[in-house]
């Protein structure tokens, strides 16, 4: 029998840039759905925003587009019970990730922040979250059943 590797049906949020980002961005976020399918079981959930699409979006003015795009993902993180975020450090990362993870940390989430950069870290994220991995590889080794609390080195300003 497989053991699974959380105990409890889980909902998990990734919050990274989306948009216009490179495909090199793209391939982290692929690569991290990747990891958490693989440690996911029966029943759990992964939200990524961007495999959200607003039915028939063109039929709508932007601003309404947006408050349903916006809508969306605040329900999605209020009904997730963890959220990955990617961090390109303090000067890119988007502030769409950046509210995201302020909203998720405000509202009592656990928030594993994926630091892609050993350059200068957000004060306010790297201390609004619940641990801070090292890449791909710190994801990857990190144990969601115990959830340790953990900190990079990486400089903060």
């Amino acid at each position: 029998m497989i053991t699974p590797i959380f105990y409890k049906i889980m909902n998990i949020y990734v919050a990274a840039p989306f948009g216009s980002v490179g495909s090199e961005k793209r391939c982290v976020v692929e690569e991290i759905r990747k990891i958490l399918q693989s440690k996911i079981s029966y029943g759990d959930k992964i939200f990524c925003p961007w495999d959200y699409k607003i039915p028939n979006a063109w039929d709508y003015p932007n601003a309404e587009w947006a408050q349903m795009v916006f809508a969306n993902d605040v329900k999605a993180i209020d009904n997730a019970d963890i959220v990955v975020a990617v961090s390109y450090g303090r000067t890119e990362t988007t502030s769409g990730t950046n509210w995201e993870i302020g909203y998720a940390f405000g509202t009592g989430k656990k928030v594993i922040v994926v630091e892609m950069t050993d350059n200068v870290m957000s004060l306010m994220i790297s201390n609004g979250c619940y641990a801070v991995v090292n890449g791909l590889v710190g994801l990857k080794e990190y144990d969601f059943n115990k959830m340790p609390k953990l900190r990079t080195g990486t400089e903060q300003k």
